[in-house]
């Protein structure tokens, strides 16, 4: 196992501290209090969390865990600070994820550095959630909700002032998996020059499951789930300039993950190093307000087999990508009267994509003597326009309404196999890679998208929202271009964690969804003391990108006992299917007493309800969230904040049999948090799993953290785990 390497600029932060910022949240929602842009002031379908709701040691690590406050929110585990978010039954790539502006394309085969990973917790300002129905204003090519993450904006001192300084340093630690970090993050601005820093580290190791789930192999512990460790560095650096109403901000990121282990994926993570420049202007005007931004992003990432996972094998896999992104975009604001604002926009996104796999060992056939060209000089280039028009009608009625058009441009190079004799010889036209190399690779679509948001809100206790939406998206490069049939090249593209093989599929087309929800939130005068919202939703998917057993004709490990196996691991081809998701999101809270000697007592239920249907195959779609709900009991006593949290989570009997997706039992879960501040310091401590409960997460996939990787066991969750952090505000 490799050791955590101390940087410089943490040496004086103690490991021990943390970032919980002790404040508790509203009992109306979890949501925000920070003011609203001009641009936002009529979205009515928004969640908005605050920075206070990240600081939880539970999310110091993983930004993605935030949607688990959410009602139809989880994550899809991987790794310890790459999880993949999931909304009301759509995830990953199918969701709107924004960081700063703009989306980070998966750069990897396992999609093992989504978008959200590149900014760590400590350093985020906002979130904004739309769990169902996104204004096309937000962006497009996603067909699922949006979560849309942004650094705090820049701060200014006051005129007259001529210097302000402000910043937090702190840490945390959680003993199941020994990971620890800490974070720094420092302002200095005059009335006109602002400079921020953010900083942060984070290392874990392998954590451990309640009990003993997989024989002891090659010394790692039955309870240990295997290639569970990482370690990520984070450093952040904006400057902006103030004159009038205008602003012009620049921002460097820089992310390298020296190691990751991803304990449901048959690969490890061994290295992931990111440059993000990011240009921003907004300028407010009397006539309305422009924002403008140009951004770029190079990636080099490297999958490999970490210790864990070598132990039992005969050799390494070495796979590289190079991935870089850039583009503009720009919106104009216009104020058309008192009640009726218009947004117009545009944007173009370059993606390029380079993914080879180096031989292994040239003295081996089967990896050898050629580098095997997976994805090859991949290019997709976006053009985006669109016209969001926000009316308030009166004090009751609002509306949002919108429409998108996109041209999505895809195109990449000739591809070989390690050898000829085993992957066929890319010159012939008889082979798959010949037949690829061939082939009118080149594909372009043309897609729009329609949103329409209402909110009708009668008097002072109820309002209701209505959301209706077309959105469509293209194929990515890795659903469309993996070229090979063989069974150990199949094995290594796929980010299901379900551990099967898939190939892609050059005749994909682009997936249409259509969403209906409706959300009713019922409240007293003060919403504080009790408040309930339900809401039911529906999408239906035209060329929905699923997979089905690969056809005999491609050879290779789509054999005929491949297409009849009902266990084990499978070998897939994506494929456009219909499909439909529903379900029903319920937040609720309730004041039970507001005394002057014990504080505020409040208490909460968050529950969600999902089923997916493929269509076409008449089975359930994969990786949906069984019936869930969060119970939590919260008191407010002063500079405390107590926290007594029930998790139940329904058995999981609905699964997708083209996957073999394993079925998983019920669970509950106790977890007890408390947070102090005193003046500058901010403390916490969680009591997480108190109980120490096993379980198999529903959303994990296949347990692959080790040799042998075998077919048949989920992947559990963390037992019980004692997490402390500080924080000192300066």
């Amino acid at each position: 196992m490799r050791k955590p390497r101390n940087q410089a600029l943490f040496g004086a932060i103690l490991l021990a501290m943390g970032n919980h910022a002790g404040a508790s949240t509203s009992p109306m929602t979890i949501s925000i209090q920070l003011p609203e842009s001009t641009i936002d002031a009529f979205s009515a379908n928004a969640i908005r969390i605050s920075p206070q709701s990240l600081n939880d040691t539970g999310l110091a690590s993983d930004t993605a865990r935030i949607l688990e406050k959410i009602p139809g929110g989880n994550i899809s585990s991987a790794g310890g600070v790459s999880g993949l978010p999931v909304l009301n039954g759509l995830s990953d790539n199918q969701l709107l994820l924004q960081v700063n502006g703009f989306s980070t394309p998966n750069g990897c085969a396992n999609h093992m550095n989504p978008p959200l990973s590149y900014l760590p917790p400590a350093a985020i300002g906002q979130i904004t959630v739309y769990p169902t129905v996104v204004p096309v204003s937000a962006g497009g090519n996603a067909i699922g909700g949006a979560v849309i993450v942004n650094s705090p904006p820049p701060t200014f001192a006051e005129p007259g002032s001529h210097f302000v300084s402000s910043g937090s340093v702190g840490g945390f630690y959680q003993s199941n998996g020994n990971i620890y970090g800490t974070h720094l993050n420092a302002t200095a601005a005059t009335p006109h020059f602002s400079i921020r820093y953010n900083g942060s580290y984070v290392h874990g190791g392998n954590y451990t499951a309640a009990k003993a789930f997989k024989p002891e192999t090659y010394g790692i512990p039955g309870d240990v789930v295997a290639s569970s460790l990482y370690e990520a560095i984070y450093q952040n650096l904006n400057a902006a300039y103030r004159w009038k109403q205008q602003v012009l901000e620049m921002g460097v990121q820089y992310q390298s993950i020296p190691f990751q282990g991803f304990p449901s994926a048959r690969m490890n993570m061994t290295g992931n190093h990111s440059t993000r420049l990011n240009l921003h202007y907004q300028g407010h005007f009397q006539w309305g307000t422009v924002e403008l931004r140009g951004y770029n992003q190079v990636v080099q990432h490297s999958m490999n087999f970490l210790v864990d996972k070598s132990l039992g094998a005969m050799m390494g896999m070495p796979m590289n990508t190079q991935g870089v992104n850039n583009g503009l975009k720009g919106a104009i604001t216009l104020p058309l009267d008192m009640h009726n604002r218009l947004q117009l926009g545009a944007s173009y996104n370059h993606e390029h994509l380079h993914d080879w796999w180096p031989p292994a060992n040239t003295k081996m056939s089967m990896m050898g003597p050629n580098t095997y060209m997976n994805i090859n000089n991949g290019r997709r280039d976006r053009y985006d326009a669109f016209a969001d028009l926000k009316t308030q009608w009166n004090p009751h009625w609002k509306s949002d309404l919108g429409v998108r058009l996109d041209a999505v441009r895809m195109n990449t190079g000739p591809v070989q196999g390690y050898n000829a004799m085993m992957y066929g010889n890319p010159d012939s036209p008889q082979s798959l890679p010949g037949k690829f190399n061939q082939s009118d690779r080149q594909r372009q679509f043309t897609n729009w998208n329609f949103s329409a948001i209402v909110q009708y809100q009668p008097g002072k206790h109820s309002t209701y929202i209505l959301g209706l939406a077309r959105k469509s998206q293209a194929p990515d490069l890795y659903e469309l271009y993996p070229w090979s049939s063989n069974a150990m090249a199949m094995n290594m593209i796929g980010w299901f964690n379900d551990g099967n093989g898939y190939i892609g599929n050059l005749n994909l087309k682009p997936e249409t969804a259509n969403t209906v929800s409706l959300a009713a939130n019922f409240h007293g005068t003060d919403p504080q003391k009790w408040h309930v919202q339900i809401q039911p939703y529906l999408t239906y998917i035209h060329n929905y990108i699923g997979a089905v057993r690969c056809p005999t004709s491609l050879g290779g490990a789509c054999t005929p006992t491949n297409l009849h196996s009902e266990s084990g691991f499978v070998y897939l081809q994506f494929a456009n299917q219909n499909a439909e998701i529903w379900g029903i999101n319920m937040d609720s809270a309730a004041r039970l007493a507001q005394t002057r000697r014990y504080g505020t007592f409040t208490l909460s239920a968050k529950a969600a309800y999902v089923r997916g249907n493929n269509l076409s195959s008449h089975t359930s779609l994969y990786h949906m969230m069984p019936l869930n709900l969060r119970l939590a009991l919260h008191q407010d006593w002063g500079a405390w904040s107590n926290t007594i949290e029930e998790q139940l989570v329904a058995a999981k009997d609905q699964v997708d049999t083209l996957r073999n997706e394993p079925k998983t039992t019920g669970y509950g879960l106790l977890n007890l948090r408390t947070a102090y501040q005193y003046g500058h310091w901010q403390a916490s401590l969680e009591l997480a799993n108190l109980l120490n409960q096993f379980y198999e997460q529903p959303l994990g996939g296949v347990y692959l953290g080790q040799r042998p990787m075998t077919y048949g066991v989920a992947l559990p969750g963390p037992g019980r785990s004692v997490n402390m952090s500080l924080q000192y505000q300066f």
